[in-house]
C-alpha cells in the first residue's frame, strides 16, 4: 500500500510532454541569452581596451615631446598603469570565450531526470533512489498511519513545472 502510494507520488511529478518541451525551450532560451550577454560583455571589453591603447599612444607622443625629466617620469608611470589595465582587459577577454560545454552536455542528465523522476526511482539502485528523493523533495516525506502519505514539499524545478501546468 505505502509503496504503491509512493510510486504514484513519484509518477505525479512527471510533467506532461508539452510542459516538459516548453520548459526545455525556456532553458535553451536562457542559455542563448547568456551567450548573447557574454558577446556583449566582450564587445565592451574590446572597446575599453582600444580606448586605453589610444590613450597610451597619446601619452607616448607626449613623452617624446616632453623636455622635463619629472614630466617624463609622470607620463611613464601613467603609461605603466594603463598597460596593466590593458593586460587585465586582455585576460578578461580571453576568459569570456565560449562556454566550456554545450547545452546538451550541461543539462542532458538534469532534463532526463525532470522529464521522468519515477524512471530513476524505479531503477532499483539504492544510490539512484536516494538521489531522486533529494532532487525531487525539499523535505522528508511524512506519513500518517490512517491517512497515508502527506503532501510533500517539492524542490524548485518541480514547483516551477507544477506552476506552469496550473496556468
Amino acid at each position: 500500500m505505502l509503496e504503491g502510494e509512493f510510486d504514484a507520488l513519484m509518477q505525479s511529478l512527471t510533467p506532461s510532454d508539452d510542459m516538459f518541451t516548453m520548459a526545455s525551450k525556456m532553458f535553451r532560451d536562457a542559455w542563448g541569452q547568456r551567450a548573447g550577454q557574454m558577446e556583449a560583455d566582450k564587445r565592451l571589453i574590446r572597446t575599453e581596451r582600444n580606448r586605453l591603447a589610444k590613450q597610451i599612444e597619446g601619452l607616448l607622443d607626449r613623452v617624446v615631446d616632453a623636455d622635463s625629466p619629472t614630466l617624463i617620469t609622470a607620463y611613464e608611470k601613467r603609461i605603466e598603469k594603463m598597460e596593466r589595465e590593458k593586460l587585465i582587459l586582455e585576460e578578461k577577454l580571453q576568459n569570456k570565450g565560449k562556454p566550456l560545454h554545450t547545452f546538451e552536455q550541461m543539462f542532458e542528465h538534469a532534463l532526463q531526470f525532470l522529464s521522468n523522476p519515477w524512471k530513476l526511482w524505479k531503477s532499483g539502485n539504492l544510490i539512484a533512489q536516494r538521489t531522486a528523493l533529494r532532487l525531487a523533495f525539499a523535505e522528508q516525506i511524512t506519513f500518517a498511519r490512517n491517512e497515508g502519505l502527506r503532501t510533500p514539499k517539492t524542490t524548485l524545478p518541480f514547483k516551477v513545472l507544477e506552476g506552469f501546468s496550473c496556468q
